[in-house]
């Protein structure tokens, strides 16, 4: 007998190899090639330089993020950390793969794999640098350990090496995201078979998970060596505490609701609708055929409950609690605002929404539907094989493609201008700032690409960009202290705004350092600055100008011209479908350098206002 007759791989293990290379050359064709929007330049810096981002600090992913950075060494560096998120993303896939094998056999579950890894948000998170993809990564190895622990095959032994895995990842929660606690419920609920755990294996799983939380001691040691981006200085008992309860922001609670309960799931509904065939209409309402697909794959789905039920109440009964407690059940414990394209016209004029959509924070609830629609998918294509020939038979297995097509173009981040616009604003604001200049800036998007160009590439590191929804945080105005940007007393006693943002402009004068304002902030925020000087727009920042009229708006009119000769013709191509709001937001900032009358219509309705 030949040698490759007697070594045969496991169905399963096979399924698992062939989803993830499927989803691997998906991920990899689409992913980021460069800095992408939000948090992802922060995290790139911040696993560049064993840096703390903004809190919870997430320390394990860091570390990860630098592993990556030195595995991917030969890509460039942005591309290197998403490569983290790419490879993870695969993975899941494999692991999906490998645990739903045992249910429906390998070639569902490399159809349900990539159903799952299709989804719109599973696709994106897998493409960017972001937290997400490794976190759920993390939830599906624990579903997977509690799989494999309920099996009525499974030896004790393994029993308790599989639950003990599921207290291990418990604890790395923590330090890696807590969003990986939301497949505990699940978790458990599949694992729960068998004789009931002693004091002895619950003290050890206790140990475990302290073990997995002991960690967040990555967060201390960072600090320890002083890096340019610390977040929350986390070197006190108090100021770790308070990273990790994410002090810095307000956290809302259970009550009272940020919005109606009934508008929160609906935003839910929302976000759904968006993830198999978000292509067809990408737009944030609902379209009659991707609505239409959307209602499909909720049917598919039920068949999918369905199926694994009679195939084990424990695993149905489970991917129910799966998919309520990480879609509702988040929902209820997040408490977040309305998306900012959800409620107009239902709530007040004037209500806060959500800065962006939060469509991640369900992505375990979107990767569980793809999966049990995958299921359902394998059900009909089983009923199929049982009255009709085999090739027709298959046939069912072809609607893993709707969501592969139907997303392909709209998850893929390596379209231009979308896969350079963040570097190219980022260096444009960076140079329109005079050498050791100080740029105030609005927050993330004019904050975390810059930071990564200081951090990681050494680009222009005599700017100092000081962030103004930072400046609440003591830890934020103890910095601006130390860059003698910030009277001492201002540190530990907030003084309002106001009083910050005049006393960085008189520090900043006081040392010769030349102010600039990016055109994300208001009139308002300039006026708070300096009240006795007008401000003149200079392209992509404002620079006070004592010629003009206290409080007024004027034009550079020679740095402007300078300022749009800079932009690239390629930063201004039409937007792709469903690009991110943030780089229609950028190119309206980068259109300000065309301004040439104080009435033109940008600047009346953009560019800082006036």
């Amino acid at each position: 007998m030949s040698t490759s007759r007697q070594f045969k791989l496991p169905s399963p293990i096979v399924a698992a190899v062939v989803a993830t290379m499927v989803l691997l050359g998906l991920y990899l064709s689409t992913a980021a090639p460069d800095l992408t929007f939000w948090d992802a330049a922060e995290l790139m810096a911040a696993a560049h330089t064993l840096g703390i981002p903004h809190p919870p600090g997430t320390p394990l992913w860091v570390l990860l993020g630098k592993v990556a950075a030195m595995l991917f060494s030969s890509a460039p560096p942005p591309r290197a950390i998403t490569l983290l998120s790419v490879w993870s993303g695969a993975i899941t896939g494999g692991v999906t793969a490998l645990m739903a094998a045992k249910w429906i056999g390998a070639r569902g579950a490399v159809v349900s794999a990539v159903m799952a890894g299709a989804m719109y948000s599973v696709w994106n998170n897998a493409t960017e640098t972001e937290v997400y993809a490794v976190a759920l990564l993390a939830s599906v190895v624990m579903l997977a350990a509690g799989e494999y622990a309920g099996r009525v095959d499974t030896p004790a032994p393994m029993r308790l090496r599989a639950r003990a895995l599921i207290a291990f990842l418990c604890g790395l929660a923590v330090p890696l995201h807590l969003s990986v606690l939301v497949a505990l419920p699940a978790a458990v609920a599949l694992a729960w078979r068998g004789e009931r755990p002693r004091l002895r294996d619950l003290l050890s799983w206790g140990a475990l998970a302290a073990l997995g939380f002991s960690a967040v001691a990555l967060l201390p040691l960072f600090s320890s060596r002083n890096p340019a981006l610390d977040s929350g200085d986390p070197e006190t008992w108090r100021s770790l505490v308070a990273v990790l309860r994410r002090e810095q922001y307000a956290v809302a609670g259970l009550w009272p609701r940020m919005a109606p309960l009934w508008l929160q799931l609906g935003n839910v509904f929302q976000w759904a609708d968006w993830q198999v065939a978000f292509g067809l209409h990408p737009q944030p309402t609902a379209g009659l055929w991707r609505t239409s697909i959307t209602v499909l794959w909720c049917w598919l789905a039920g068949l999918g409950v369905r199926q694994l039920w009679r195939h084990d109440v424990r695993v149905g009964r489970a991917m129910l609690l799966l998919l309520l407690t990480a879609s509702f059940g988040v929902a209820v414990w997040l408490n977040m605002r309305a998306g900012p394209t959800f409620g107009v016209g239902i709530l007040p004029d004037g209500a806060v929404h959500e800065a962006r959509e939060r469509d991640y924070f369900f992505v375990l609830a979107f990767w569980a539907w793809g999966l049990l629609a995958g299921v359902g998918v394998s059900a009909i294509a089983a009923t199929f094989a049982r009255r009709l020939p085999a090739p027709v038979a298959l046939l069912p297995f072809a609607l893993v493609l709707v969501p592969v097509l139907g997303n392909g173009d709209v998850a893929d981040r390596t379209r231009e201008p979308v896969a350079t616009l963040p570097r190219t604003y980022a260096r444009l604001l960076l140079d329109a700032v005079p050498r050791n200049g100080v740029l105030i800036a609005a927050g993330d998007n004019d904050s975390f690409p810059l930071w990564y160009l200081q951090m990681v590439e050494e680009y222009r590191a005599d700017v100092t960009v000081v962030t103004v929804p930072l400046m609440g945080a003591t830890w934020y105005r103890a910095s601006l202290a130390r860059q003698q940007l910030l009277a001492p007393e201002a540190v530990t006693r907030w003084p309002g705004l106001s009083a910050v943002l005049r006393s960085v402009m008189i520090h900043a004068d006081g040392r010769r350092r030349a102010v600039r304002v990016s055109t994300l902030l208001t009139r308002k925020d300039r006026v708070l600055l300096d009240p006795t000087r007008g401000w003149a727009l200079q392209g992509l920042v404002y620079a006070p100008d004592s010629l003009l009229a206290a409080g007024t708006t004027g034009l550079d009119l020679a740095a402007l011209r300078r300022s749009r000769e800079q932009v690239p013709a390629s930063a201004l191509l039409p937007l792709p479908p469903a690009a991110d709001p943030a780089a229609e937001t950028v190119q309206e900032l980068l259109r300000c350098t065309r301004v040439s009358t104080v009435v033109d219509s940008l600047l009346v309705s953009g560019c800082g206002g006036v």
